[in-house]
């Protein structure tokens, strides 16, 4: 039976409170200019589908998006559903990969991107492009000179909640930001799933007696907390498939171990 602490949750802005600690978040180079190779494998699987401190390194990232445009996503902001929504998961560098570290305290953190219908966005189309090519279980096809961070919107301000994965087994491990602004793409690309793909999502879960933080002042107002470096910047440096989801597309990369 999973816990009291789940995920996801409707993000209800009036609720949430302004932590003066929580910083804009800065990536390495690596991932942010670094052209790199990325695997995209239909994996098969059905199913139910305070700041960070230290290094994460990145395993995977995946999207999860339902049959119709206006519901798709795990999180909801004040109820409101969007299109699709992508995970860059990330294990904390005292575990060797995110099973080690998922049923750890603080073991995981996950970066959610909420995405909507609007104009067509050329970035996402080098995936979706790809996506009748893996059709069937475990079909792969690798995309060269990919950047992760081409798919990221601004990433000044967002939301920071402690929750669980939202697979089973629900581990509590994973210390949640869910950015403000939103990866837009076309209608046409949304639709590009397969059926297999589609409807992969989690419901909202409760939120108990959690807490949702946010570094913007009004929940997201025009004006964010000053940013200042992490104590470690956190670190986007590998991408794996190793993480269990639902008709979920995984993502893999050929970072380079580090030095």
């Amino acid at each position: 039976m999973c816990g009291k602490r789940q995920s996801p949750i409707d993000i209800k802005t009036d609720n949430v409170k302004f932590d003066p600690r929580l910083r804009k978040f800065n990536f390495f180079d690596l991932i942010l200019h670094r052209d790199v190779k990325v695997k995209i494998q239909n994996n098969g699987h059905t199913g139910d589908r305070g700041w960070i401190t230290g290094t994460y390194i990145v395993e995977q990232f995946h999207f999860h998006w339902g049959s119709v445009d206006t519901r798709g996503s795990e999180h909801e902001i004040n109820g409101k559903h969007f299109a699709m929504e992508m995970h860059v998961v990330m294990h904390s560098d005292r575990f060797s990969s995110v099973s080690d570290a998922m049923n750890r305290t603080c073991g995981l953190a996950v970066l959610g991107f909420l995405v909507d219908v609007g104009r067509e966005n050329p970035y996402f189309e080098k995936i979706i492009s790809h996506l009748k090519e893996i059709d069937h279980i475990n079909k792969t096809v690798t995309l060269d000179k990919f950047r992760l961070a081409s798919l990221f919107p601004r990433t000044d301000c967002y939301y920071r909640y402690y929750g669980s994965l939202t697979t089973p087994m629900c581990y509590e491990s994973v210390i949640w930001t869910i950015f403000k602004e939103h990866i837009y793409i076309s209608e046409k690309q949304e639709n590009s799933g397969s059926e297999d793909m589609i409807n992969n999502y989690r419901t909202p879960q409760p939120l108990n007696h959690g807490v949702v933080t946010t570094n913007c002042i009004e929940s997201f107002s025009s004006v964010c907390a000053e940013g200042g470096r992490l104590e470690k910047t956190t670190s986007l440096r590998r991408l794996y498939k190793n993480l269990p989801k639902d008709n979920s597309l995984a993502f893999q990369t050929d970072f380079p171990s580090p030095g």
